[in-house]
């Protein structure tokens, strides 16, 4: 029964009392109206214990509810009694009861929803954070790896904008004949960015960089080792991803460098006498756009103190807090500068300088560097053979056949 309709009955009973005992007690209507007042106050009394009591125990298991401990799915005496009340009240009051019992029931749901989540969103950390780990092993970001060579400085700098990315590097030394007689005398290094963020972007990237190194080991073509992996990934890409590179080989005894560029960020040659030349040369799209390409290549040659830096997008797309680009313009000015003489210098140099350009603002892109200062004084191609020659490999095999 409504509230209302109770209400109404009540009056319209106290009414009917007080008419009746005025019509046929004309003469004691003071205390037949104090005692209907008595009544009335008594029957009142009684209907808001009916009212009040349960809303008394509403409020106080509303108030229980948002402190309630869900860890064992065991109700409160709060839901007990709002059950009960449920089944014994068909009015406004039950109607209440049951909607907040069914709060209480989706309330539980939710928490325990909200447990699952957060269980998985630590186990897929967990293993991104290991990703990320195998990602930086693969990527050669020891100290040691960056030991200057003796005829080579190099630095690198990788940081995903996630937990891993797509950015890449790589760089190996390779004789220029198998023969264990001769020294590393060809630097093998490149530089990509694959499409995407995060975990497609970075197992993408790590067969681009299986690829490159297994072909660089039959052959030392730039053009040749792209075209070859552009053809395999092209055949087999469902997900239609891609990948920028820059590939090229120094050779160590001339400072000739040979290079493709696949669509990437045109690097920077900064030279000795503190001239900054771009190699804008383009030989090619993305690697993994179109199957059949054909990439080319060209020629340069790196004299003692050069230095050659590469980068992804992640360096000039940097913004502020205003959406404004760290620009090719900013990054061609800071490194016209004459504020660094390494490898090592000139990364750390335009990281400072992105970092103060950001500010506060959220690193949006990966952001990835490799650079390389060359340290020999060319020789002509003559010679080169013979400085090729490992003199302590030699006089051990002559030590082995005496």
């Amino acid at each position: 029964m409504k509230i209302e309709t109770k209400i109404f009955i009540l009056l319209s009973a106290t009414a009917l009392i007080a008419f009746i005992i005025g019509a046929y007690n004309p003469f004691t209507t003071v205390w037949s109206t104090t005692g209907l007042a008595i009544l009335t106050i008594a029957i009142a009394h009684l209907f808001s214990r009916t009212i009040t009591k349960p809303l008394q125990g509403l409020i106080q298991w509303t108030n229980e509810l948002s402190q309630q401990n869900y860890e064992k799915s065991s109700h409160s005496d709060c839901s007990t009694a709002l059950a009960m009340l449920t089944l014994q009240r068909q009015d406004e009051i039950g109607e209440l009861a049951r909607a907040l019992q069914k709060r209480e029931a989706e309330l539980e749901q939710s928490i325990e929803d909200l447990r699952k989540a957060i269980a998985i969103k630590e186990r897929m950390e967990s293993e991104l954070q290991i990703g990320r780990e195998i990602q930086m092993d693969m990527l050669i970001l020891g100290a040691s790896a960056f030991s200057k060579h003796k005829d080579l400085g190099i630095y690198a700098t990788l940081k995903p904008a996630r937990e891993v990315g797509g950015d890449f590097y790589d760089f190996y030394f390779r004789r220029e004949n198998l023969s264990y007689l001769f020294e590393e005398n060809r630097f093998c290094f490149c530089i990509g960015d694959a499409s995407g963020k995060g975990v497609p972007a970075a197992l993408f990237m790590a067969v681009i960089k299986t690829l490159l190194k297994s072909q660089a080991y039959i052959d030392l073509s730039p053009a040749k080792i792209l075209t070859h992996v552009n053809d395999v990934i092209s055949a087999e890409n469902p997900s239609c991803m891609f990948v920028t590179l820059f590939f090229g080989v120094l050779n160590l005894a001339d400072g000739e460098l040979v290079y493709t560029n696949a669509g990437h960020n045109p690097p920077y040659i900064r030279r000795q006498n503190g001239l900054v030349e771009p190699l804008n040369q383009r030989h090619g799209t993305a690697l993994g756009v179109l199957e059949g390409l054909v990439y080319k290549e060209d020629k340069t040659t790196l004299e003692n103190g050069d230095i050659l830096i590469t980068y992804t997008d992640g360096v000039t797309e940097a913004m502020d807090q205003d959406q404004t680009l760290f620009s090719d313009q900013r990054f061609l000015d800071l490194l016209k500068s004459n504020q660094y003489s390494s490898a090592e210098e000139v990364i750390k140099l335009t990281l400072a300088a992105i970092e103060a350009f950001q500010g506060e603002v959220e690193q949006s892109d990966d952001l990835t560097m490799l650079a390389l200062q060359f340290l020999r004084e060319p020789v002509s191609k003559e010679a080169a053979a013979e400085l090729a020659i490992n003199n302590d490999a030699l006089s051990s095999l002559r030590e082995q056949w005496r």
